[in-house]
This record gives C-alpha cells, sequence and structure tokens, in this order.
C-alpha cells in the first residue's frame, strides 16, 4: 500500500508541481483559460486547435484543421484523435483537462489511455441546468433572485405565473449561453421575440428583474472543502464588446469594488454551494455568478458554470494567486490520489478575503458584433502593448506572458482570431488584460476603458468574402467553429 504525500503549506504544494513528472494536456480550442499554467506545473502541455502565439510558445501544440466544428466538444476529438501522445506503459496515465467535453470524449481519453481529471460528463451536464443550480442552491441555503420554475407556453400563461414577481422578469433556459438563452421581458413583443425558445422547453426559470451588480467568484470543491478565490465584478452586455445583450464579455478584480460584507457573504455562501456539490459528487473547480440587488443590498445566486471558465485565467493570474499558488491547483490536488492536504481551508479563505483583491486588473473578452460574415486581414500579435499615437495599439514585446504586462499604461492582448480566419457574428476575435478599472457604477466602459477597446477594435481589418468562398459556406451552413471562451 503506497503512503499518501502529505503537503502542509503552500510553499510544499508548489514545490510538488514543480518536480510533477505525470503529463497533464489542457485540450481546447485556445489556451485563455489555463494562461501561465505552464509556470506551475511541470509537464504541462496545451492542445489547442488555433496558436495564438505564431509557433512561439514552448509548451502549446496546435493543431488546426479546415474541418467545420460545431461545438467545442468536436474539437476536444479532433485535438485527442491527432495528438502524437507518447507511449506510458507501466507509468502512470497522462491526465486531460477539458473546457468542454461529452461521453464521447471520455470513450476516447479511455482509448487512448488518458485519465479525465473532471467529473464525469453526466454528472457535469446535470448540475450545470440553471433548473438543478436554483434546487441545489435552495438546498445549501443560498437563494436566488425570487423565481418560479415553469412550462411556459403563451405570454398570458407568462403573466399568470409570475404575477407575483411583478411586471418584468428575466426568463432563462435550463442549458445554453446566457448570452443568447437569458430575455429580458417587459411586455408581449419582447416575449413573442423569445417565444420561440422559451415555448419548447419543458421548463424555464422565469426571476424577478431586478437592478442587480453582476458578480462571479470560482471555487474548487475538495476532500478539505471548499477553497474560494477573489471575488470578481463581470461587463455584460457591452455592445462595443459583444451583440449579446446579457452575453458576459469580461471582469475586473479590485479592492473598492465590494464592501468587505458583500464579500463575505459571497464567501459564505460559496463555501456552501461548493460542500453542496461535493455531497453529489461533484468535485474541483466550478464558478458562481451572483447578483447583487443595488435597491435591497442582498446577494443573490446566479448561475453555476461546472467547470473551468472565462474567469479561470483572471483568478489564476490575479495578484494574489501569482504571489501564493493558483486556485486551479487545489482542483489538480482533488484528483491526485496520492496527495494528502494538511491546509486550512478557513486560514485560506481569510487570506483571501483580506488580500484577494489586491492590485487593479480587468480583462475584456471583443467578440465580432457585425451581422456580416467577413475574413480577418489583420490582427494583432499576442504580447504586451501600449496606445499608441492616435489611440492605437503599440507593440512592446510580443509573447505568451500576461504578466508581463503589469504597468498602469500597457495591457496584454491575446490573439484569437488570426488573418485568413472567419469572422461571424459571436466569435471570439481577442481578449485584453489591464490592469486599471474600465467600467463605472452603471457597468458600461469608462473613458479608459472605451480607449483601450477602441484601439483593439481598430488592431483587426476584413474583407468580404467573393463568390467562391459564400459558396463554400453556404454549403458548410457555417464556417468553422473557433470560439475560444467556452464560458456561457
Amino acid at each position: 500500500m503506497t503512503t499518501a504525500k502529505i503537503l502542509r503549506s503552500l510553499p510544499q504544494i508548489r514545490d510538488h508541481f514543480a518536480r510533477n513528472e505525470v503529463p497533464y494536456h489542457f485540450v481546447s480550442t485556445s489556451n485563455f483559460n489555463m494562461l501561465g499554467m505552464h509556470d506551475w506545473v511541470r509537464g504541462w502541455r496545451n492542445l489547442s486547435l488555433i496558436d495564438s502565439f505564431d509557433g512561439s510558445h514552448p509548451h502549446l501544440l496546435a493543431l488546426p484543421s479546415s474541418q467545420v466544428f460545431h461545438s467545442i466538444q468536436e474539437i476536444s476529438l479532433h485535438l485527442l484523435r491527432n495528438a502524437p501522445f507518447a507511449d506510458r506503459r507501466g507509468e502512470p496515465a497522462a491526465r486531460a483537462l477539458f473546457l468542454f467535453f461529452d461521453e464521447q470524449v471520455e470513450d476516447l481519453c479511455r482509448e487512448i489511455g488518458l485519465e479525465i481529471q473532471l467529473p464525469p460528463y453526466r454528472l457535469v451536464r446535470e448540475v450545470d441546468s440553471k433548473i438543478v443550480t436554483t434546487e441545489i442552491g435552495n438546498e445549501a441555503g443560498v437563494a436566488s433572485v425570487p423565481n418560479v420554475l415553469a412550462r411556459i407556453g403563451s405570454y398570458d400563461e407568462l403573466q399568470r405565473v409570475a404575477a407575483s414577481l411583478g411586471r418584468e422578469w428575466v426568463l432563462q433556459t435550463p442549458y445554453g449561453d446566457s448570452g443568447k438563452t437569458t430575455f429580458f421581458i417587459s411586455g408581449p413583443g419582447d416575449y413573442g421575440a423569445a417565444a420561440p425558445v422559451i415555448e419548447r422547453e419543458q421548463q424555464v426559470k422565469v426571476m424577478r428583474r431586478i437592478d442587480c451588480m453582476p458578480t462571479a467568484v470560482e471555487a474548487c470543491a475538495t476532500r478539505w472543502g471548499t477553497f474560494v478565490g477573489p471575488l470578481m465584478t463581470e461587463l455584460v452586455g457591452l455592445p462595443q464588446l459583444t451583440p449579446y445583450a446579457g452575453g458576459w464579455c469580461g471582469n475586473e478584480l479590485y479592492e473598492s469594488a465590494f464592501t468587505p460584507a458583500i464579500r463575505r457573504r459571497v464567501l459564505e455562501k460559496t463555501q456552501a454551494m461548493g460542500d453542496a456539490l461535493y455531497r453529489r459528487g461533484y468535485r474541483g473547480t466550478f464558478e458562481l455568478d451572483f447578483l447583487i440587488d443595488r435597491d435591497a443590498g442582498e446577494v443573490y445566486l446566479g448561475e453555476l458554470n461546472a467547470r473551468i471558465t472565462g474567469i479561470s485565467a483572471m483568478t489564476n493570474l490575479s495578484d494574489f494567486c501569482s504571489s501564493n499558488i493558483p486556485l486551479f491547483l487545489f482542483h489538480l490536488l482533488e484528483y491526485d490520489p496520492g496527495v494528502e492536504l494538511e491546509l486550512d481551508v478557513r486560514t485560506f479563505n481569510e487570506q483571501v478575503l483580506q488580500c484577494g483583491a489586491s492590485g487593479v486588473s480587468a480583462q475584456a473578452i471583443l467578440k465580432y458584433t457585425e451581422h456580416e460574415l467577413r475574413i480577418v486581414t489583420e490582427a494583432p500579435r499576442s504580447g504586451v502593448y501600449a496606445l499608441g499615437e492616435g489611440g492605437r495599439l503599440q507593440l512592446r514585446k510580443p509573447g505568451w506572458d500576461r504578466r508581463q504586462a503589469l504597468g498602469a499604461d500597457e495591457v496584454y492582448v491575446l490573439r484569437i482570431l488570426g488573418a485568413g480566419e472567419y469572422a461571424y457574428g459571436g466569435a471570439d476575435l481577442a481578449i485584453v488584460f489591464l490592469n486599471q478599472v474600465i467600467a463605472g457604477d452603471d457597468g458600461k466602459l469608462n473613458a479608459d476603458g472605451q480607449r483601450w477597446v477602441a484601439a483593439l477594435q481598430a488592431a483587426f481589418a476584413y474583407r468580404s468574402l467573393n463568390q467562391e468562398e459564400r459558396s463554400l459556406v453556404e454549403q458548410a451552413n457555417r464556417p468553422a467553429s473557433i470560439k475560444s471562451d467556452g464560458r456561457p
């Protein structure tokens, strides 16, 4: 019987991963969500559909394809089938992590000897439902915005069902990108536009519409307890960044964003949700959206994302995690049967409360917001930028390290779409990491945010499709999917 290795401190955890001998593979469209993880985990490798670094990243293998992909799961299958995995007979199985996966991905990993370091897909699918999230929250004592769960077949039925929730509502379907399946209903016109989606569902979540501040926090449910990361603001529906009215498009992390009382309440609610998830068998990283009612001051549960998410990079690259350890390392420890942790969860979480929002950082996700399908002709290199003459981006240093851009006057740009690729409505163009507050109290971009986003937009150029290209697109119904975000 092998004795478990006991880790008692953050330095010991750092040393453990610095000496790691089992390969980890992060398999996704890009390495955005796990930026910088190779600096912490020896043997970390990113398998990506696209190469944001023009071949220069030593820990990334890009496997591009002309295939038409209709989901990130299909992209994961393509990467698994084409990556040259080393023969490790007689050694521990290499480990794989995904943004999105399904039963086909699970089956293929078993065939090629990869151990998935995530909860089983059937469980992820179950708890990812907005209906089930609400039920888990109710069980854990973490309330959602006042709501009803019901089947809706008409506007009249919605009025009857939601009579106790006021005259304006927010409706969500159980699954789907929140930017596309969250509907703000103020009258029959709003309902009519959303009816085809709402009425095909067996059950939807109907919420009172409140004036709220959206927030996001990542956490990790483990056998030692739930570790909680720093609380962030969310940017939602900004037309400069996304074509979706309810779509997530960025985050900010800074001390004065929330009162100490709000931070503590979010911590307590997140721990309760993490413990409830673990009792259901869910292990590892997850993300919660909380809605802070600006009028009543209540903190409500919004959504659960049962996976690695779009704030994973922000969390793991934050000043706090960089000076301690990335939160995601607790996920890897949870899936390592040869390790035991003697680290007090409450002490760690208290440190996050005190110091988790040190410094100022933000990220903005720039999507293609036009309706016309076009081809990218110019795109910025990934790297460190400043604002040059005329408000244009000026490259200071190409590279893959976001933390090389820590000055208030500089940003790190991670390019997603490159020259020659299709730009379609909602496609991710680039992610920009900043060191300043970019939104006002109203949730809209402030003057600095507008300057940086305008500069990033101007760094892309496009051309219309020629007739041959249009014919190819019509045959395939849509261009190859190269969405990097993966966080509904």
